[in-house]
Parts: structure tokens; sequence; C-alpha cells
């Protein structure tokens, strides 16, 4: 089949690529915060970055056929019995609880407390990973949506606005970002966070009960950055039970409608793209000269620019939208153009979270281990884990860097692949399906070049 056998193919090119790079001159590494000698410089690990890519196109081209259908096969391996669905429901529940209550009686130290733990580490990145592996687990674990299950099958009081669409879920995935990155650590103190989950609570009830059930597919925020990452999944789950699908392969299912997913998508992509680059020296020059000619007003700026950002990679993005358009004359508008390739982005916004964060998971993410068994610090020994200490040295350095680097250009080289698949069902000739893709893969360069510029650039502690 073309999709597995071009798939494993440019994994295996891409593996080589790095192994026949070998020497080690020295160079920041923005994983690290200070002086780190790369294994490569900075330039040869850019230049091959965009060449795996550029391979990988042509690669993808030359295998590519005119007319070629795909078709992806779905093998049902077993279906989940009622009783672990509900255990797994329980537990969501318990821990959602446990989040909300350690934040009001635990110690207020974000490092110290269960919420802040589990929250902004376990939850937020951990089942976002756990998403991209083993697909869209979260309808049968979303505790808001078990609590609304509780009062039956509730009926709209009025029909959910189509002009909403998934504007509501950006928002709040707005709201979450400024929080994390930009409110001076308000987000992170346990007070705080927990009642911003309740105020989230009451926002998703009142929304669920006016608009019915919709709200999870449209409105509630966690639903739907986890169904957009669970589409790279090798798994997928009906009535039937769990499948095994080719990997990426659900991103060349329904394009988006409007812009609202399209916006979402991108700043997935944008916003850990901002958040590395808020992190770093440079960023530190540039927002001090920002201060010194506008005074102050340090989150108003950034704020600006955090929106700036998904500006410019919307830009960006349109512009080599425009292009394709340009050169294949084709019939389908700017409009429609950019909904069906928006998917071959998912991939990208992915890999950028785990390079920025896995680390993050590893390390910071071993707290939690002695919280299980003391989560309102009070003294417990539930599980027998409350003395086990963090394993700082867990991941070395240079591992570090060279994962972060593949799981980069392997993020890029599928979105690549994607917008090429893509483009075999939207254009009937080879021809024009080749000249499409100029544009995506010279996006796809740059993207692949500017998060590699940022994860090598050293860190500082934010502004």
């Amino acid at each position: 089949m073309f999709f597995s056998k071009t798939f494993y193919f440019l994994l295996v090119l891409l593996t080589f690529n790095f192994l026949l790079l070998t020497w080690p001159p020295a160079a920041y590494a923005h994983a690290f915060g200070a002086l780190y000698t790369l294994p490569l410089p900075v330039w040869l690990y850019l230049y091959a970055g965009g060449a795996a890519v550029i391979i990988s196109f042509l690669t993808v081209g030359f295998f590519a056929k005119e007319n070629q259908q795909i078709v992806f096969r779905k093998s049902y391996l077993f279906k989940i019995k009622d009783s672990v669905i509900f255990l797994a429901k329980t537990i969501s529940l318990i821990l959602f609880l446990t989040v909300i209550l350690s934040g009001f009686s635990g110690k207020q130290s974000p490092v110290e407390n269960f919420a802040t733990n589990f929250f902004w580490i376990i939850f937020y990145l951990g089942f976002t990973y756990l998403s991209a592996l083993f697909g869209n687990i979260w309808p049968a674990l979303n505790p808001w949506k078990t609590i609304a299950e509780w009062f039956g099958n509730l009926k709209p009081v009025i029909p959910y606005p189509k002009k909403l669409s998934y504007f509501p879920a950006l928002l709040f995935f707005f709201l979450l970002i400024w929080g994390e990155l930009l409110s001076g650590g308000l987000f992170v103190r346990p007070k705080v966070l927990s009642i911003l989950l309740l105020l989230y609570s009451s926002i998703t009830f009142l929304a669920v009960y006016i608009f019915g059930r919709v709200w999870f597919k449209y409105g509630e925020f966690f639903s739907v950055f986890f169904n957009f990452v669970s589409k790279v999944s090798p798994f997928g789950y009906s009535e039937r039970g769990v499948y095994l699908r080719a990997p990426f392969s659900s991103l060349l299912g329904e394009s988006p409608k409007d812009f609202s997913q399209l916006f979402f998508i991108l700043f997935m992509l944008s916003s850990t793209a901002f958040d590395g680059f808020h992190s770093t020296t440079v960023w530190i020059r540039f927002f001090l000269g920002l201060i010194k000619t506008f005074g102050d007003i340090s989150t108003i700026l950034q704020t600006m620019l955090l929106i700036f950002s998904l500006i410019f990679f919307l830009m960006l993005y349109l512009l080599a939208i425009f292009l394709m358009k340009v050169l294949v004359k084709t019939r389908f508008s700017i409009k429609d153009l950019s909904l069906k390739f928006a998917p071959s982005l998912i991939p990208i916004a992915i890999a950028y979270n785990i390079a920025h964060y896995y680390t993050l998971l590893a390390i910071q993410g071993q707290s939690i281990i002695p919280l299980l068994s003391d989560p309102f610090n009070r003294g417990w020994n539930l599980f027998g884990t409350a003395d086990y200490t963090t394993n700082v040295g867990i991941i070395g350095a240079n591992f570090i860097w060279n994962s972060q680097v593949l799981i980069i250009v392997f993020g890029h080289i599928a979105a690549v692949f994607i917008a090429h698949l893509s483009a075999l069902g939207i254009f009937s000739k080879r021809k024009e399906t080749v000249l499409s893709q100029l544009p995506m893969l010279l996006l796809m360069v740059i993207y692949t070049i500017t998060g590699l510029w940022i994860l090598s650039q050293p860190l500082t502690g934010g502004s």
C-alpha cells in the first residue's frame, strides 16, 4: 500500500540522514539554559533538517501516481468492556475532584502542590502525548461530560449558533496559553487554579444546558484539542471497539468547514513557537528594547505579540496557499484550499509541542509520584511513594537535543506527506499535484528551520 511503504521509507531516510552527520563544534542549546556543546553546529542542523524535508517531498512525489486511489483499512482489535469504561470514568472524576480540593487545601507552592503538577504537567502535557499515541480516549474520561450524562439526554434550550463554530474553544485555548505564559505565574498558583477550574466547570455546564451536548464538540476546549491531537494516532474508536489504522491517516478525513478550525490548528503551532522564543535571551533583548520605546506595559505588549504570532503563522500559510493557486490555476478558492490542507499542519504542531515540553514531563512530571501518596500535603503515604526523589539526570543533554531535532524534522516530513496525499485527492493531474506542493514545501522548510533555530537558542526564565 502506497501510504505505509512510503511512510516507513521516509522514517528510515530521516534516521539515516542524521546518522551521516558526526562532528561536534560548540553552540547554544535552547533546552538547557546554559552553554551546551551541540553534537553538530546549528547551521548544519538547519540545513540537514531542511534537506530532510525536501528529500521527503521528492520521495513522495516520485512514488505518488496520477489519480491514485488511496485506501486505508481499519483492523478491529477488541471491544472495551463497559466495566472498564466505568472504572476509567470513576478514576477520572476522583482525580478531577482531587485537583480542585488540593488546590484549596494543599501547600500553596506550585512545585509542592498536587493540583498544579497534575493539571499542567501530567494532564495538559501527558494526556496530549497519550492522545497522540492511543487516540481520542478523552470523551470516555472527560469529567465534565460524565457529570453532564448524569442528567440524561438534555435537550438544548436553543440551537448552537453555526457562526460560533469552534471559536469558543479557541477563546479558551488563548486564555489558557495567556494564563500559562503571561499571567505572571497567577494561573499556576494552586488556589487560583482551583477557582479557575470551578469557573470553567460552571461555564461548561451552563453551555451544555443551553446548547446541549454539542458544546463538547465545539466549545469545550479539551475535547476539541485532544480530538485534533488524536488524529495522528494509529488507534481509533467506534461502537464496534478499538481499531488499528495507518498513522496520520485520520488527517485525510473530513477537512475543516470554516476558519475557526484553521485558527485553532495554527494556534497550536504558533503558541508553542511563541513560548519557545519567549524564553530565549534573544527575546529578552528584543523585549527590553520594546519597553524602552513604549514604557513598561509588558503584559499588554506580550499579549499583542502572542496574537501576532498567530497572525504571522496564518499569513505564511495563506501566502503558500495563494502561491499554490497561482501555480496550479485551480478553480478552488484560497479559502477552500487553506481549509483542505489545514490538517497537514497538525503533525508540525504536535512535533513542536513534544520537542519543547517532553523533558518537562519526564523530569518535573516525577513530582507527581510522591504527591499521589500525599495529595493534600498532610504527611500521608497512601501508595508508599511519599519519599520518592526526582531524578533530574534521567535524560542526558545530548539525547535531549538530538531527539528534539528528530521530532521536529519528523513532524514536518509527516506534514509534507499528508499535504501531498491531500493534493492527490484534490488535483486530477500529477503535474498539478507536484506544483501545488512546491509552496507547501517552502512553508514546511521555513517552519522546520524556525523550529530548530528556536530550540538552539539559550534559555532564560522568560520575561
